[in-house]
């Protein structure tokens, strides 16, 4: 590729009509548009402004024809756009999870391909890497886990005793979860919420367990402490309503929890990179992210994947207009049939509510980011999967213990993606960011990445690495890849990310799909 001063905007595959815009531009200025690689340059014209991360047509497009960019289907033209337009919500619609149109949104064919790219072997694509005889400082735990922290979880088990919790959280060598759920919910849901708090206690970081129970929840929280102890984890619990209220319980719950912190101290020891498992996210998306972020991690997940670890990716909205590339990719038929089940089983809900899903998904912050459709985001999440193998699906907040990539079933939204991704016992989650999310985990450290120079500067209290040279050509996405694998790695050893350096971690819920009763 070309360095940045050589062309203003970049487009993916011969069969794309959209470029991506690299700078803010002007009407009436010729913008020189590569093709990834740098094999060939269009000049194109603008006839209005277009600002960085959006689209530009690079040529004539008529109404109803389909939108092109990374050689995939995006949606379609829903008015004449002329080259070198700006395209995007304003005259290209999308193709799916629509339930304000008749027909929209209802694929003829969502089949699953008789033959799979993947073989269900791991396989290392690019870059090469001496992966596998990588490290990180760690703590075994009598599982075969191992946790790049060592804590002990205060967790809560009912939102009625979030009080107590947060009152715990200037200890020392602990974490607090709060959520919103526990109670007066469906039973689905609340047998989903206690293998949550189950799972969320097994985390391999914590290495031992406070429960907080306000006494009346729906959810059975004894059984929560029984199981963490059955699994040989140290577990205390208290109840707010045993205790006599806050201030009783706050005081026997500091010299619990301080008692614990003691218990577990450890100095960690070098672990294989194997015995990592490493949660992907991606959130306050723009554009940037499926030309450089998402593809750099996608390079992570090759690298991991082929050492032996774990990964587990998310976001099931997000494999929407993608799915099939991702059901190409599974290690047999069973792993993809259930990636499209569960995109139409997501679909449909957005459908059912009979409206356009776009300002929802994508959300307004994704459509200013330059995103026009959830095919495009969801072509540019995808990225973070990388050429790995999809080796298994599982329910949100499920373990796995699987090497290789896993897709759960999860929703978007940060706070009950990144429990679920702590749940199914991610020990490290990497997040990718366009504009700039600055969530954590209490106690999972998030490695946050970027592929926009601007997002980087202006928020670098959040961000731990940008990566906005393998967009302009300055970075090639193996060079990036591996200076992500060294970061994954010092902050898997103790190296604090941005996220525990500042503490923006508290807002976590888990995820429902019942009614509040």
């Amino acid at each position: 590729m070309t360095s940045r001063q050589q062309f203003d905007a970049i487009w993916i595959a011969q069969t794309d009509n959209t470029a991506t815009m690299l700078r803010d531009a002007a009407a009436g200025e010729n913008v020189a548009a590569a093709l990834a690689g740098g094999a060939e340059v269009k000049t194109v014209t603008l006839r209005e402004n277009i600002a960085f991360g959006h689209k530009l047509a690079l040529n004539d497009i008529k109404a109803g024809e389909e939108i092109f960019k990374y050689g995939e289907v995006i949606g379609r033209a829903s008015a004449p756009i002329a080259c070198g337009e700006h395209v995007h919500v304003h005259n290209v619609e999308s193709l799916r999870g629509r339930g304000d149109e008749s027909g929209i949104g209802h694929e003829d064919d969502l089949s699953v391909p008789e033959t799979f790219v993947g073989s269900g072997r791991l396989v290392l694509q690019t870059p090469q890497t001496d992966a596998q005889e990588k490290t990180f400082l760690g703590y075994p735990r009598a599982d075969g886990s191992a946790g790049t922290r060592n804590l002990v979880g205060i967790i809560s088990c009912v939102a009625c005793a979030n009080d107590v919790v947060t009152r715990l959280s200037d200890i020392d060598g602990a974490a607090c979860f709060t959520h919103q759920q526990g109670c007066s919910q469906t039973m689905p849901d609340v047998k989903k919420i206690t293998q949550v708090l189950i799972n969320l206690a097994l985390n391999p970081n914590l290495g031992a367990v406070f429960l907080v129970s306000l006494g009346c929840e729906s959810v059975p929280s004894q059984k929560v402490l029984e199981a963490v102890r059955a699994a040989g984890k140290p577990a205390e619990m208290i109840v707010i309503q045993q205790e006599g209220g806050l201030t009783a319980a706050v005081e026997k719950g500091r010299k619990i929890v301080k008692d614990l912190v003691d218990k577990i101290k450890a100095d960690p020891v070098a672990v294989s990179v194997s015995k990592l498992r490493v949660g992907l996210k991606c959130g306050s998306s723009d554009t940037t992210q499926g030309l450089s972020a998402n593809v750099v991690v996608g390079s992570l997940t090759d690298m991991l994947a082929s050492a032996g670890a774990g990964v587990v990716i998310g976001e099931t909205t997000e494999f929407m207009g993608a799915e099939h590339i991702a059901a190409r990719n599974a290690a047999d038929k069973e792993t993809a049939e259930s990636i499209v089940r569960l995109v139409r089983r997501m679909e449909e809900r957005a459908l059912a509510v009979g409206v356009d899903m776009r300002g929802g998904q994508p959300t307004r912050g994704n459509i200013a980011g330059g995103l026009s459709t959830i095919e495009e985001k969801s072509l540019g999440a995808l990225a973070k999967a990388g050429s790995a193998v999809y080796q298994k699906v599982i329910d949100y907040g499920d373990r796995t213990d699987v090497r290789g990539l896993v897709m759960m079933d999860a929703p978007g939204r940060e706070p009950e993606m990144l429990t679920g991704l702590a749940a199914a016992g991610c020990n490290l989650i990497v997040f990718s960011t366009g504009r700039g999310a600055p969530q954590g985990f209490p106690f999972v450290p998030v490695v946050k990445i970027t592929g926009n120079e601007r997002t980087y500067r202006v928020m670098n209290e959040h961000m731990d690495m940008c990566v906005s040279g393998v967009m302009s050509g300055t970075q090639s996405v193996a060079d990036a890849a591996r200076e992500l694998l060294e970061e994954v790695l010092a902050v898997a050893s103790g190296k604090p990310s941005k996220a525990e350096r500042c503490g923006y971690n508290n807002s976590m819920n888990i995820y429902v799909t019942g009614p509040v009763i």
